[in-house]
């Protein structure tokens, strides 16, 4: 849920279920990505979908070419269909004085101040669910996204590779995160003060990179395959 709508909702304290009663014009189908992150593991591995023209259910009725229509195919129907988000794969955060988590959306690295059923897809955006919680007075994000970069898509057995794990904030504009755990390859290492740290492959097969940091929605996982000398895979 936007913050702007989370301030509304403290002020008349109490949740009021938003429906579409004017919904966003339908867009072009396009092919994107959506990852959901909950508040304790991920829900939704980052997942390949391409919107149609299809309405999601009841009480929302989005556009399917909007972040909700994305949401819907990419979870398999799977959350609560209104136009401004509580439950996403059983996870719910109604977003209370008491408890003021809700769902965030960001896309493309930056924070989306649209609803889900408002946020209109394009072709590669890259979509990110995370568990959030605003407090007032701010009312402001203060969990922020991971990324992961660098890390090749095959390496032979025994060598190692240097990777980049960044921030963002709001406004999408990355910096260096250190004292990020990035686990996958033979040992677990941490990120420098430049965000970078050197991950050596071991054993053959996939392995799967992830970086991870209290206060922060972990990276999505990156897969590199592992091959012998000479090999490929």
């Amino acid at each position: 849920m936007p913050r702007r709508h989370i301030a509304t909702l403290a002020a008349t304290s109490m949740l009021v279920l938003l429906t579409a009663s004017t919904p966003a014009i339908a867009g072009t189908p396009a092919t994107v990505s959506v990852r959901v992150e909950g508040a304790t593991s991920t829900l939704l591995p980052l997942t390949t979908v391409t919107t149609n023209s299809t309405p999601t259910p009841p009480p929302g009725n989005c556009p399917g070419t909007t972040a909700a229509g994305a949401l819907q195919l990419a979870t398999e129907g799977n959350w609560d269909h209104q136009e401004y988000i509580q439950t996403i794969l059983g996870e719910t955060h109604e977003w209370t004085m008491a408890d003021p988590r809700y769902w965030a959306l960001w896309i493309n690295d930056k924070y989306s101040e649209e609803g889900a059923c408002a946020l209109q897809m394009h072709e590669g955006d890259r979509l990110l669910f995370l568990v959030d919680r605003a407090s007032p007075p701010e009312y402001a994000p203060t969990v922020f996204p991971l990324e992961l970069s660098g890390a090749p898509t095959e390496i032979t057995q025994g060598e190692s590779a240097t990777v980049t794990v960044d921030k963002y904030n709001t406004a999408g504009v990355a910096s260096a995160a250190n004292g990020v755990s990035v686990k996958g390859g033979e040992t677990s290492v941490t990120t420098n003060a430049s965000g970078q740290a050197t991950v050596k492959f071991n054993t053959l097969g996939t392995a799967h990179l992830r970086g991870t940091k209290s206060g922060f929605a972990p990276t999505a996982s990156v897969a590199v395959c592992v091959h012998a000398s000479g090999g490929h895979c």
